[in-house]
């Protein structure tokens, strides 16, 4: 490798440090500032939220721009390398702009390669963290009702089985009404009631409490009923009641198996969109960093401001165009592979056009 190699990747390596941890710092006092009175209302503090959110919030914040931080950060070193007339000194010595283009995309694969393990393995760590910490001291108080009770269970757990819960409280993880039934084809051959149902989450198992049984034959039905009752299920509460949010808490593994069971009981495209972005950010990292250098690299200084607005609209415009997609997705709309790599599609081909015509 090259001194003008090294040099290009490290100081743009530090670079997007520099601007990813800036980014991060007023981002968190902003949000410190909107989120006081809510913490204060739910019994936390700023010195909490400091140690068991911001850290991890801050990672899932940088992830989400990631594509606008490498867009910065190529915009804001190669400018100051055209300031100072060092990329003409570099192409007038030989070395031609496909050359000089190398060692940005070295950068970009190793951002990428960095994001890409964060996104598999730690990034759902981090997530995991923020939620919780999220559901107990940043809920209003509507929502903060509603996700620790009230919440209704209707669902398809096998071919042949379902459950009912009229009311579970996922803080207590105590349910009321519950009902389990289960069917030999279209025919029901088995009932299972109970008044209350607990999940004692250290053994894995559920308390059912005054609950009925019934087995249905062909001559005739037999009943149990009693006290109480000992129960195995292959489920919990958080596969029955999935949280809106529980993909991103995941690793790429877990979230694959996850996606494949809840597939066959409701729409899983919310759960796919995790899936698939957990690639296609990392990937933008090329078509961002690309983008930057051809957009501040015009040897015309007049256009170099201009074309800067143009890039931050357009890396602005990536994040919004891929929220929206996500939205038709999770509408059911369009497919969840093409809802998150349309926008690298569409910002690649723009990306070609600006390079091609540098």
């Amino acid at each position: 490798m090259k001194i003008l190699d090294r040099y290009i990747i490290r100081n743009l390596l530090l670079t997007f440090i520099f601007i990813t941890i800036s980014l991060q710092l007023l981002s968190i006092v902003i949000d410190i500032s909107q989120r006081m009175h809510r913490l204060e209302n739910n019994q936390g503090s700023i010195k909490k939220a400091l140690i068991f959110y911001y850290p991890f919030w801050s990672i899932w914040l940088a992830n989400t721009f990631s594509p606008i931080s490498v867009f910065l950060s190529v915009i804001f070193f190669t400018s100051k390398l055209e300031k100072n007339s060092e990329i003409m000194a570099i192409l007038s010595s030989g070395i031609s702009f496909n050359r000089l283009t190398i060692p940005y995309l070295i950068s970009a694969f190793m951002i990428g390669i960095v994001a890409l393990v964060i996104n598999y393995y730690f990034l759902p760590m981090a997530n995991k963290k923020k939620n919780q910490f999220h559901y107990q001291y940043l809920l209003s108080p509507k929502y903060k009702k509603k996700y620790e009770k009230n919440q209704t269970i209707s669902t398809q757990i096998s071919k042949n089985e379902y459950i009912f819960i009229r009311n579970f409280s996922k803080k207590e993880n105590i349910g009321k009404e519950f009902v389990y039934q289960k069917f030999y084809g279209k025919k029901l051959i088995y009932i299972l009631k109970s008044e209350n149902i607990f999940w004692y989450k250290k053994n894995r198992i559920y308390v059912l409490s005054d609950y009925r049984e019934t087995t249905i034959k062909k001559n005739h039905d037999f009943f149990i009923k009693g006290d109480y009752k000992i129960k195995k299920f292959s489920f919990t509460p958080e596969e029955l009641l999935p949280e809106e949010y529980i993909a991103e808490t995941m690793n790429i593994s877990e979230l694959k198996k996850f996606i494949n069971i809840e597939k066959r009981n409701r729409n899983v495209n919310i759960h796919l969109n995790e899936y698939y972005q957990r690639t296609s950010l990392p990937f933008s990292t090329f078509i961002f960093t690309i983008l930057g250098l051809s957009l501040s690299s015009k040897r015309k200084k007049s256009e170099i401001g201009y074309n800067l607005i143009i890039g931050v609209i357009l890396a602005v415009f990536y994040i919004f165009f891929m929220e929206v997609t996500k939205i038709y997705s999770t509408k059911d709309y369009i497919p969840s592979y093409l809802s998150v790599w349309l926008p690298n599609v569409i910002f690649g081909i723009i990306t070609l056009f600006f390079y091609w015509n540098n």
